[in-house]
């Protein structure tokens, strides 16, 4: 069995929790396969999340379909990150062959923001 063959879920990325922390955001645009361009239209959002329960590394989540972010810039820039799960979250290794490593590569349905009384609730 080779990695790009193995399907990983949040807490197997992150140490058992099935939570993140979310730091930015950035749009996805649609790429033209003949042009190999990205065009104007907006297909979804990638999620830039901290794994602190796996040595603090950062991943990108892309959720397409939802072209509004779950929080503004501001609210996010204001509290530094707000912590967030994921539904239907995916993560997989695929071979990038220019080098022959391995990458990680990570979706999913939707994100959805844990406040601070969720997130103390769930440490309990």
């Amino acid at each position: 069995m080779t990695p790009d063959k193995l399907t990983l879920t949040l807490p197997l990325l992150n140490g058992g929790a099935d939570k993140a922390l979310l730091i930015g955001f950035s749009t996805i645009m649609e790429y033209d396969k003949e042009t190999r361009k990205k065009t104007d239209k907006q297909i979804g959002i990638s999620y830039e999340i901290v794994l602190d329960n796996n040595s603090y590394n950062k991943i990108s989540v892309k959720v397409l379909g939802n072209l509004k972010p779950v929080i503004s810039i501001e609210a996010l820039q204001d509290a530094n990150a707000v912590r967030c799960t994921f539904k239907g979250f995916k993560a997989r290794f695929y071979r990038d062959y220019r080098n022959n490593d391995y990458l990680l590569t990570a979706s999913a349905e939707a994100i959805v923001l844990i406040d601070d009384e969720d997130d103390k609730n769930l440490l309990d």
